[in-house]
């Protein structure tokens, strides 16, 4: 108490907390943004873990992003590394952008206050630019889920073809040679090329095949082992034919029956992550765009969403998740079961954030 009297009148406690009440991420979602998105930053692995131990010594509710761990305690989260390694990570932080290094006179890392005027010094390692571009860096490690997405669908095509080549000509040097640099990590250009090179016929039935319809299906009658594949296909497609898929024209949805305002309402959380304001339908859609990879949802699931329910309908799931995603075990399992899975025909984004807004009012 005495304390607080002492205290209140220097405005030492007047700032507002930056907390999970007031647009902080959790320390988990952070790490696991820059993860996805190193590759655009050029933040390796040891680098970013060194991050992570600077993030783990912030309080979660604090006025500030300043670091003030000495190299002893960084050095003993990370295991005993050296504090030359510490320090070459610091600048390697600072040299990308995320870390501001406030050196004390005596190299010391400390808060100094002014009871005259209320502020107050803090020398350490200062991060917030690693939060104030957290939305940049969020809309990289999209891009990065992005590519790998069509790296995967590159490379699968690839093999399949060389494979495909082998069948006929067990001896092809060229369908080998394929195999072997497929084992070797690849950019999308480097997949893009290594397709081109494959024979024109073997890559277009590839490409033919990407496609199964109905009619594929039946071609496909004199195969037991076929038939049941295709079969199971079709019925999934007429399961998803069964719930009408909405448009994205605004009005048109069945995602607009929530306002935006009471979509912020119901979902706080989402709404906290969102470094500018939200106050139109594509403010929520590009959110959700951005909080998907942040939860574990690819893009595939997205799309396969979006497809089902409307640009409206997928961007409210992510919106309506990420307010008790710490309750789920596999987010993006969740989400795909949600919207396209064998028990989605009777699920609602809409009923959804409705019963989020009521858990939300009782609480109040």
């Amino acid at each position: 108490m005495a304390f607080l009297q002492a205290a209140a009148p220097t405005g030492l406690r007047s700032d507002p907390l930056l907390s999970a009440d007031n647009a902080i991420p959790e320390r988990h979602i952070v790490v696991a943004t820059l993860r996805n998105a190193a590759p655009r930053l050029g933040l390796s692995t040891s680098v970013l873990t060194t991050l992570d131990a600077m993030l783990s010594c912030l309080a979660p509710k604090r006025n500030h992003h300043t670091v003030f761990a000495s190299n002893a305690t960084l050095t003993f989260r990370r295991n005993g590394i050296s504090d030359r390694t510490i320090r070459r990570h610091a600048a390697a932080l600072q040299e990308i952008g995320l870390l501001v290094r406030r050196d004390s006179p005596n190299g010391k890392r400390f808060t100094k206050h002014s009871r005259h005027d209320g502020k107050a010094l803090r020398f350490g390692f200062d991060l917030t630019p690693l939060f104030e571009r957290l939305h940049e860096i969020a809309a990289l490690a999209a891009e990065v889920l992005r590519e790998r997405d069509q790296i995967d669908y590159v490379r699968s095509k690839i093999r399949s073809a060389a494979n495909h080549s082998l069948q006929h000509d067990p001896n092809n040097i060229h369908a080998l040679n394929t195999l072997r640099v497929l084992r070797r990590k690849l950019s999308l250009t480097d997949c893009e090329k290594l397709l081109a090179d494959q024979p024109l016929a073997t890559v277009q039935a590839e490409a033919e095949d990407d496609i199964v319809d109905a009619s594929t299906a039946t071609l496909a009658a004199s195969d037991g082992q076929n038939v049941r594949h295709y079969h199971r296909s079709n019925k999934e497609d007429i399961d998803k034919e069964e719930k009408p898929v909405t448009t994205d024209t605004p009005g048109q949805n069945q995602g607009n029956e929530i306002t935006i305002p009471e979509l912020l309402r119901a979902c706080p959380e989402a709404s906290q992550f969102a470094l500018d304001k939200v106050t139109t339908h594509h403010d929520v859609i590009a959110h959700a765009r951005t909080l998907a990879p942040m939860l574990g949802i690819n893009n595939h699931s997205y799309d396969a969403a979006q497809l089902r329910l409307g640009a409206m309908g997928a961007a409210m799931t992510v919106w309506a998740i990420m307010q008790f995603h710490e309750k789920i075990k596999s987010v993006g399992a969740y989400f795909r079961s949600l919207t396209t899975g064998a028990k989605s025909a009777d699920f609602s984004p809409e009923k959804l954030v409705k019963r989020l807004a009521s858990s939300q009012t009782q609480l109040a």
